[in-house]
């Protein structure tokens, strides 16, 4: 498990498409469509990705940072097509 900032966060996603949630993040998995996925520190039980990248931040802080107005627990970026 490694750390992301958010500035990083930022520029993943100005290059590719992103998932929000934890359902959409396990069906990306399973399709072998996700690079990366991003968990909020007080996300969903870790245990259920193998590789990950763990944001310090709360969820209400990744949803910002997505510009979204709600938190986002698991945020997964989309390999390029």
């Amino acid at each position: 498990m490694d750390k992301i900032t958010e500035n990083e966060i930022k520029n993943m996603l100005k290059e590719r498409k992103a998932l929000y949630g934890y359902k959409q993040a396990k069906k990306a998995l399973k399709s072998g469509k996700a690079e990366y996925i991003i968990i909020a520190s007080e996300g969903i039980p870790k245990e259920e990705f193998k590789d990950y990248l763990e944001f310090e931040g709360n969820l209400k802080q990744l949803g910002i940072i997505c510009g979204k107005p709600f938190g986002i627990s698991v945020l997964t970026v989309l390999k390029e097509e």
